[in-house]
Formats: structure tokens, C-alpha cells, sequence
């Protein structure tokens, strides 16, 4: 899962004591953040390591003891289990010590991008978070562990589902620990011509890239007001749109070419037969050889 041994430099002031890379975001070319895993063994972190951006910890241990440095100067005892959240804002952070090995999900958000979510959402949106810990947040759970399954398997989805899960989580961090009101479920969906628009784009380029950016432009929306209206519109979200008309396509080139799966995988926007065949089998229920086989 990963080549990098030391923690990048973003990531390095945060860690307690010897810790080993065992899956890292830092090599994919994703925007937003930078995820990596880390397998930490006992030691300290020294007092005032400056921080240049938030930092989300996840625990994937089952149980964590550790001691961090309080106000008035004296350890103060903590223990943590799997899944617990901390979050680390920009700024000199106090020392702290590890008591045991363990495995930490950490993930560096980039300002502008938390800054450019938080615009876009609708209502006020509340205070920058400080420094907390022991949170639970199911759905940032699974936002995270998806996106480690992406790191693990080489970054090989396209950037609209790393954007998709990237803008999720972000929203999910910006109100952590807060109680949001609910939205109504009576999203407004896309016009006609917005949708028609979309679309098209869609299918002009399913052989290449089609970020969420991009796409919620073409709608005239941002990112989060895009999602909103294009799920309410279509039953689904932009991902899984543009994988069932990638899927589509596959389905008529294998049944009407002789090209080889590995060049309709390319064709048809998939980073390698591998990735088509795992998409295809799952909505489909047959492998590309075995669909083409049917006719």
C-alpha cells in the first residue's frame, strides 16, 4: 500500500515518536489533501512543532494510551479506539507521547480548498475547529477508509469519484462535532437545458477525465449546490452516472467490435482492463469476455 517510508514533510511535525509510511496519497494527483497511513511506535513529540495546515487523525487500532502536555504544563493521560477522531489545527502543537505501537489514518486538508467548500455551502457555516479529540463521525470513517482503499490499490477511479469523496469529507469536517440543521428534502433539481448540457459534456469525454469542477460549471452551480441538484434530478450521483454510461459503452463496443478489452477499457475512461472488468462485472453480472461471448 504505498512505497514512502517517512511521513511527508506536511504531515511529520504531527506524529508521535518513530513512525513508518505504510500508504500515502502523496504520489496520486489529488486535490484537496493528503492522506497517509502510518504504523507509530512508542515515543514523543517535542513541544511547538509548527503545523502548516488542519490535520484529521483517525485511529485504526483498537485501543491507544498515550499522555499530552495540558495548559498548566503537565501530562495528562489519554487512551483512545478504533475509529476515534483528533483534529489538529494549523499552529505549534503541544508535546505529546505515544505509549504503544499503533496504526494512524492522517489526513492534511489544504486551506484554500476548505475555504472554497465552505463558500459554497449553503447557511452559515460555524467556527474554525480547534484543537479536539475522541470524536466519532461514522460517515468521515467511511469517506476515509474509501479513499485508503484508493491509495491501496494505486489511485487507479477517476477524478470525479476522488473529487466526489474529497468534497464529502471536507464538508463532513467542517461541521464535526456540530449539530447541523437538516436540509430540506425537497432539493431543486436541474433544468432541461442544464441537465441537457451536462450530459453532453459527459459523453463528449467519457474516455478521459470529467472533474466535479468541471461539471458543476457546465450546470452554472458550485460544487455542493451541483451534487445536490443533479442527484435530485437523476436518482444518482455524478460518479455513478458517468460509470454506467462508461459501463454503456463498453456493452456496445464489445458487442460490436473486435477491439480487444484493453483497448475499450481505454476507450471507455478506465485506467486499465483490470478496472473495467471489476466495474462491468458488478453492474453487470459477467465479465467483458463473458458479455462478449453472449453475441
Amino acid at each position: 500500500m504505498g512505497s514512502h517510508q517517512r511521513p511527508h514533510p506536511i504531515l511529520s511535525p504531527a506524529t508521535l515518536g518513530p513512525t513508518t509510511v505504510i500508504g500515502s496519497s502523496a504520489g496520486l494527483d489529488w486535490r484537496g489533501l493528503l492522506l497517509e497511513k502510518h504504523l507509530c511506535g512508542a515515543g514523543e513529540r517535542p513541544d511547538g512543532n509548527p503545523l502548516d495546515r488542519p490535520v484529521l487523525i483517525m485511529q485504526c487500532s483498537p485501543t491507544w494510551r498515550g499522555e499530552f502536555k495540558a495548559a498548566n504544563n503537565a501530562f495528562v493521560p489519554r487512551s483512545e479506539t478504533l475509529g476515534d477522531l483528533t483534529v489538529l489545527p494549523k499552529g505549534r502543537l503541544q508535546a505529546g507521547r505515544s505509549r504503544q505501537t499503533c496504526d494512524l489514518l492522517y489526513c492534511a486538508f489544504e486551506e484554500a480548498y476548505i475555504a472554497s467548500v465552505g463558500d459554497e455551502l449553503d447557511g452559515k457555516r460555524p467556527p474554525a475547529l480547534g484543537k479536539r479529540n475522541g470524536l466519532a463521525d461514522h460517515a468521515i470513517a467511511d469517506i476515509l477508509n474509501l479513499l485508503l482503499g484508493e491509495v491501496a490499490s494505486g489511485g487507479g477511479s477517476t477524478a470525479l469519484y476522488i473529487d466526489s469523496l474529497t468534497h464529502a469529507l471536507t464538508v463532513r469536517y467542517l461541521f464535526l462535532g456540530e449539530r447541523r440543521r437538516g436540509r430540506s428534502s425537497g432539493a431543486r433539481g436541474l433544468t432541461r437545458k442544464q441537465l441537457s448540457r451536462v450530459q453532453e459534456l459527459i459523453e463528449s469525454r467519457l474516455d478521459g477525465e470529467l472533474p466535479l469542477q468541471e461539471l458543476a460549471s457546465t450546470a452554472g452551480y458550485s460544487r455542493s449546490h451541483f451534487l445536490r441538484a443533479f442527484h435530485a434530478t437523476t436518482g444518482m450521483t455524478p460518479h455513478r452516472y458517468v460509470l454506467s454510461r462508461r459501463i454503456e459503452r463498453a456493452r456496445r463496443l464489445l458487442a460490436e467490435t473486435n477491439m480487444s478489452i484493453a483497448q475499450i477499457a481505454y476507450l471507455c475512461g478506465f485506467s486499465s482492463q483490470a478496472h473495467l472488468t471489476i466495474a462491468f462485472r458488478k453492474l453487470s453480472g459477467h465479465t467483458p469476455g463473458g458479455y462478449r461471448q453472449l453475441f
